[in-house]
Protein backbone atom coordinates (compact mmCIF):
# COMPACT_ATOMS: atom_id res chain seq x y z
CA UNK A 1 0.00 0.00 0.00
CA UNK A 2 1.29 3.41 -1.13
CA UNK A 3 1.58 6.30 1.29
CA UNK A 4 0.05 9.70 -0.01
CA UNK A 5 3.40 12.14 -0.57
CA UNK A 6 6.02 9.59 -0.86
CA UNK A 7 7.67 9.79 -3.65
CA UNK A 8 7.54 6.24 -5.81
CA UNK A 9 11.63 6.28 -5.79
CA UNK A 10 11.26 6.38 -1.98
CA UNK A 11 8.30 3.54 -1.30
CA UNK A 12 9.58 0.24 -0.92
CA UNK A 13 6.40 -1.31 -1.50
CA UNK A 14 6.64 0.29 -5.48
CA UNK A 15 9.76 -0.51 -6.62
CA UNK A 16 9.25 -3.26 -9.70
CA UNK A 17 11.64 -5.08 -12.42
CA UNK A 18 11.15 -2.06 -14.12
CA UNK A 19 12.08 0.77 -11.89
CA UNK A 20 15.63 -0.42 -10.33
CA UNK A 21 17.35 -0.53 -13.67
CA UNK A 22 15.49 2.73 -14.58
CA UNK A 23 17.47 4.11 -11.19
CA UNK A 24 20.76 2.36 -12.25
CA UNK A 25 20.53 4.27 -15.53
CA UNK A 26 19.83 7.09 -13.84
CA UNK A 27 23.04 6.67 -11.68
CA UNK A 28 25.25 5.41 -14.47
CA UNK A 29 24.11 8.96 -16.60
CA UNK A 30 24.64 11.20 -13.02
CA UNK A 31 28.32 9.70 -13.29
CA UNK A 32 29.04 10.29 -17.11
CA UNK A 33 27.65 13.72 -16.68
CA UNK A 34 29.80 14.57 -13.55
CA UNK A 35 33.40 12.76 -14.57
CA UNK A 36 35.49 11.39 -12.29
CA UNK A 37 37.90 14.66 -11.74
CA UNK A 38 40.64 15.50 -14.01
CA UNK A 39 41.65 11.96 -15.19
CA UNK A 40 40.99 10.47 -12.23
CA UNK A 41 43.53 12.38 -10.37
CA UNK A 42 42.28 15.33 -7.64
CA UNK A 43 45.58 17.64 -7.72
CA UNK A 44 47.46 17.37 -4.54
CA UNK A 45 46.54 18.90 -1.45
CA UNK A 46 48.08 22.26 0.17
CA UNK A 47 49.56 20.88 3.79
CA UNK A 48 51.68 22.14 6.69
CA UNK A 49 54.54 19.99 5.77
CA UNK A 50 56.16 20.59 9.06
CA UNK A 51 52.99 19.99 11.42
CA UNK A 52 52.50 16.99 9.73
CA UNK A 53 55.96 15.78 10.47
CA UNK A 54 55.52 16.86 13.98
CA UNK A 55 52.64 14.29 14.52
CA UNK A 56 54.91 11.57 13.24
CA UNK A 57 56.34 11.49 16.19
CA UNK A 58 52.60 10.90 18.37
CA UNK A 59 50.91 8.11 18.88
CA UNK A 60 49.84 5.77 16.17
CA UNK A 61 46.80 7.55 15.65
CA UNK A 62 48.44 10.96 14.85
CA UNK A 63 51.11 8.90 12.92
CA UNK A 64 48.22 7.57 10.59
CA UNK A 65 46.30 10.91 10.70
CA UNK A 66 49.61 12.82 9.33
CA UNK A 67 50.78 9.94 7.08
CA UNK A 68 47.29 10.47 5.23
CA UNK A 69 47.42 14.13 4.76
CA UNK A 70 50.73 13.74 3.50
CA UNK A 71 49.81 11.27 1.32
CA UNK A 72 46.88 14.02 -0.12
CA UNK A 73 49.59 16.45 -0.31
CA UNK A 74 51.09 14.14 -3.01
CA UNK A 75 54.31 15.67 -4.49
CA UNK A 76 54.25 18.87 -2.28
CA UNK A 77 54.92 16.27 0.69
CA UNK A 78 58.40 15.09 -0.17
CA UNK A 79 59.95 17.03 2.00
CA UNK A 80 58.75 15.00 4.74
CA UNK A 81 60.08 11.63 2.90
CA UNK A 82 63.09 11.43 5.29
CA UNK A 83 60.76 11.18 8.22
CA UNK A 84 58.32 8.94 6.22
CA UNK A 85 60.77 6.04 5.49
CA UNK A 86 61.76 5.03 8.73
CA UNK A 87 57.76 4.17 9.42
CA UNK A 88 58.36 1.52 6.88
CA UNK A 89 59.66 -0.77 10.02
CA UNK A 90 56.88 0.16 12.36
CA UNK A 91 55.82 -2.68 14.55
CA UNK A 92 52.28 -1.33 13.04
CA UNK A 93 51.29 -3.03 9.89
CA UNK A 94 48.94 0.10 9.68
CA UNK A 95 51.42 2.56 9.88
CA UNK A 96 53.83 0.55 7.53
CA UNK A 97 51.23 0.34 4.98
CA UNK A 98 50.13 4.22 5.34
CA UNK A 99 53.68 4.99 5.13
CA UNK A 100 54.65 3.19 1.76
CA UNK A 101 51.02 4.56 0.41
CA UNK A 102 51.95 8.15 1.56
CA UNK A 103 55.44 7.93 0.10
CA UNK A 104 54.04 6.68 -3.44
CA UNK A 105 51.47 9.28 -3.79
CA UNK A 106 54.79 12.00 -3.40
CA UNK A 107 56.18 9.77 -6.46
CA UNK A 108 59.62 10.05 -7.91
CA UNK A 109 61.18 12.49 -5.78
CA UNK A 110 60.65 9.53 -3.22
CA UNK A 111 63.82 7.56 -4.49
CA UNK A 112 65.06 7.99 -1.17
CA UNK A 113 62.85 5.02 -0.53
CA UNK A 114 62.98 2.48 -3.21
CA UNK A 115 65.41 0.01 -0.85
CA UNK A 116 63.35 0.18 2.16
CA UNK A 117 60.23 -0.36 0.23
CA UNK A 118 61.96 -3.35 -1.57
CA UNK A 119 62.85 -4.96 1.88
CA UNK A 120 58.68 -4.41 2.87
CA UNK A 121 57.90 -6.81 -0.30
CA UNK A 122 58.95 -9.46 2.28
CA UNK A 123 56.18 -8.19 5.10
CA UNK A 124 53.97 -10.51 6.62
CA UNK A 125 50.89 -8.73 6.27
CA UNK A 126 49.67 -8.84 2.67
CA UNK A 127 48.21 -5.22 2.47
CA UNK A 128 52.01 -4.10 3.62
CA UNK A 129 52.74 -5.95 0.37
CA UNK A 130 50.42 -4.62 -1.80
CA UNK A 131 51.35 -0.80 -0.56
CA UNK A 132 54.63 -1.16 -0.93
CA UNK A 133 54.22 -3.00 -4.32
CA UNK A 134 52.30 0.48 -5.49
CA UNK A 135 54.71 2.87 -4.33
CA UNK A 136 57.65 1.49 -6.08
CA UNK A 137 55.75 1.39 -8.83
CA UNK A 138 54.60 5.48 -8.09
CA UNK A 139 57.93 5.82 -7.99
CA UNK A 140 59.80 4.25 -10.27
CA UNK A 141 57.27 2.77 -12.94
CA UNK A 142 59.10 1.70 -15.40
CA UNK A 143 61.38 -0.70 -13.30
CA UNK A 144 58.90 -2.19 -10.72
CA UNK A 145 56.11 -3.50 -13.32
CA UNK A 146 57.51 -7.36 -13.55
CA UNK A 147 58.03 -7.47 -9.54
CA UNK A 148 55.57 -10.66 -8.13
CA UNK A 149 53.99 -10.05 -4.86
CA UNK A 150 54.81 -12.88 -2.48
CA UNK A 151 52.66 -14.87 -1.02
CA UNK A 152 52.61 -14.75 2.62
CA UNK A 153 48.95 -16.70 3.07
CA UNK A 154 49.35 -19.92 4.58
CA UNK A 155 47.99 -22.75 3.19
CA UNK A 156 46.72 -24.31 6.18
CA UNK A 157 44.03 -23.37 8.05
CA UNK A 158 44.41 -21.74 11.55
CA UNK A 159 44.29 -23.89 14.32
CA UNK A 160 41.47 -23.25 17.01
Amino acid sequence: MRHLGVPPVLDCNAFSVVRLPVLALAAAASLLCTGCGEEGNPKPKKIDVSAQVAALKGNADAKGNALAELAAGGPNSVAAAPQVIPLLKDEDPVIRRLAAYALGQMGPDAKAALPDLKALLQDNDRNVITAAMNALRAIQPSKEGDVAIPNTMSDSPPSP
